[in-house]
């Protein structure tokens, strides 16, 4: 694979991408598009993401000061449940009551194994 570069730029505003001899000068929304058809793209390859969060720390996407939205959504019998990471953008879900209440209570059991303030 030839090396890839990323190089933002001095006030934050462009990303220059190198791939080998090859590079472009890309904007905030073309690397949120890049971003967007990449993961497009890797949804479709093998091996797939395991079912289950990696152990491994490292290997997770971490963000500090989530912000997040509830909010109902009757014409699909859901609840759209939206996190925002500061890389990814927003990621939403629709969530059926069954898996809101299953998404409660594996709230409710994990935090009975954390100490009271």
């Amino acid at each position: 694979m030839q090396p890839i570069t990323l190089t933002p730029s001095s006030n934050g505003t462009a990303l220059h991408l190198a791939v080998g001899a090859a590079s472009a000068e890309l904007s905030a929304a073309d690397v949120d598009r890049l971003i967007h058809d990449l993961a497009a793209a890797r949804a479709n390859m093998t091996p797939i993401h395991p079912a289950e969060p990696p152990s491994d720390p490292e290997q997770l996407h971490h963000g500090d000061n989530l912000l997040w939205s509830v909010k109902a959504v009757p014409q699909q019998s859901a609840v759209q449940f939206a996190a925002q990471h500061p890389g990814l953008g927003w990621m939403a879900m629709w969530l059926s009551r069954a898996q809101v209440e299953d998404l409660q209570t594996s709230f409710e059991f994990e935090l009975a194994k954390l100490p009271e303030r």
